[in-house]
């Protein structure tokens, strides 16, 4: 999707995509009990949890920087475990789908590789630096981080 549209639409949504990501997270414990509510049962299938992160990783493939909240606050909703083997788990997703990603880009012949290696030792860096940065921070603390600073880029970009 993002080599075949234009630019402009791009631009156009990333600051809905960031702010959507951060509502999603934001509201995930009411969302949560809701779908509790009406899933009386404590087992789900598991097509219940695939299809909202399928979507969510498809998200992903075409804005990258918003994958990590909505991919976060998706498997928060499905799967009952705490945050930080959510984020362990989020982590795994993303480098799945952005290695398909990769590979696909490779082939487009549309890569700036000056750009790309830049990008790809500051995303590694970031996942090893975050994760364990991650396992320190209280839950709800880190959830408040994640949703503050994606409402203060979701306003960034919004105004730009």
């Amino acid at each position: 999707m993002l080599l075949l549209s234009p630019e402009s639409a791009f631009r156009a949504l990333v600051p809905y995509l960031i702010l959507l990501a951060a509502a999603l997270l934001a509201l995930q414990s009411p969302l949560k009990r809701w779908l509790e509510r009406r899933h009386a049962t404590r087992t789900r299938p598991l097509l219940f949890a695939t299809l909202p992160i399928a979507a969510a990783s498809f998200y992903g493939g075409y804005f990258g920087a918003g994958m990590s909240v909505i991919v976060l606050a998706v498997l928060a909703i499905v799967i009952d475990e705490n945050l930080t083997k959510l984020n362990a788990l989020k982590q795994l997703i993303g480098l799945c789908g952005n290695t398909a990603a990769a590979v696909y880009f490779v082939f487009s012949e549309r890569v700036l590789w000056s750009v790309a290696g830049v990008m790809a030792i500051a995303a590694l860096l970031g996942g090893v630096l975050g994760g364990r940065l991650a396992a320190w921070i209280a839950p709800q603390t880190l959830r408040s981080v994640i949703v503050g600073l994606a409402i203060l880029l979701g306003i960034f970009y919004l105004f730009e």
